[in-house]
Formats: C-alpha cells, structure tokens, sequence
C-alpha cells in the first residue's frame, strides 16, 4: 500500500518496493523534470527520500504516469505500469520485483 508520506511540494506519492498500487487510480505528472527516451520531451519525475528512489514516467505523453520504478537503497525494487481498461477504468498492475544483483 502506499505510505502515507509525500515529498513535499512535488504531490507525487511516496512508495516502497513491497507497496499495493491496489485503489490508487491515474497520478497526474505535475512537472517532468526528465527526458527518458531522450526525444526532447520532458516525460520522467525522479523522487529520492530517505529509503527509496521512485521514477514516475509518462510514456505516451497525456499528463499522467503510465510507468512506476522504486529502488529501496536495501536493493530491493519493483515496476509498475498503469493500464486503462476498455470500460475507463483503470489499474496499476505489477511487471516486476526482486533484489538488485540476485
């Protein structure tokens, strides 16, 4: 599940690579600081706290975070790819997990 702490003055949600994405519906990308695929377009957000590092990316550039990465400094990490489903709902569904270097 989420936790409940933010870093403040982004409003991007704080993760932990064991986190539920279950409830948490589309996370609108505020202000993209990065350009991932490197075509000129800001579409990536880094957060960094004190025990995880979260890259929220907007891959088909609608405003809102389709991709969600967290590392934990323990090496643990997960992926996460937000879906919009044919009747307009939509969920966050897990692509990866595991341990950095296993």
């Amino acid at each position: 599940m989420p936790t409940s702490a933010e870093f403040p003055g982004i409003g991007m949600p704080s993760f932990e690579a064991s986190s539920s994405m279950e409830g948490l519906g589309p996370v609108e990308m505020e202000s993209p600081t990065q350009d991932l695929v490197v075509d000129g377009i800001l579409d990536t957000f880094v957060t960094t706290g004190p025990d995880a590092m979260s890259v929220w990316t907007d891959t088909d550039l609608d405003g809102y975070a389709d991709r969600l990465s967290v590392v934990e400094n323990d090496g643990d990490y997960s992926a996460w790819e937000y879906h919009r489903n044919p009747d307009g709902s939509g969920e966050w569904r897990q692509t990866d997990q595991g341990k950095v270097g296993e």
